[in-house]
């Protein structure tokens, strides 16, 4: 398949966005909140990421945005923002030292947290543009 102008620019879109979030991600990894215990950070990114995607998602669709923002900021930003595979390694890691109780807690909060944050986000917005 032959790339055309419009996939290449939509590359350089999610890649510009991904950039970014993977900026943040480093910011908020560095900013000494949570001591240095790296799995309370993969949590927050995460579920703030989950919380941000809800409300850009009901953002962007309420204002009927042009699809490339939906590319830069959903997946792009938030894609670079936020991480799986960095979640699953904690998650790992966890489990490998023995810490089974912490590795499920820490699955939980993260899935389901990520959910609920989403829906919070996505919704709670939705309710907060209709008041509009």
């Amino acid at each position: 398949m032959a790339m055309t102008a419009q996939m290449i620019g939509n590359f350089a879109i999610v890649g510009l966005g991904g950039a970014i979030g993977a900026m943040c991600r480093y910011a908020v990894q560095n900013i000494g909140v949570f001591d240095d215990n790296p799995y309370y950070y993969t949590v927050a990114i995460n579920v703030s990421g989950c919380f941000l995607i809800g409300v850009l998602w009901s953002l962007l669709t309420h204002a009927h945005a042009d699809p490339r923002w939906f590319l830069f900021l959903l997946t792009g930003v938030l894609g670079g923002y936020t991480t799986y595979s960095a979640f699953t390694l904690d998650a790992m890691q966890l489990l490998q030292q023995g810490l089974w109780q912490r590795s499920l807690a820490y699955i939980a909060v993260t899935l389901f947290g990520g959910l609920a944050a989403a829906f919070f986000g996505l919704f709670g917005t939705e309710r907060i543009l209709h008041m509009f």
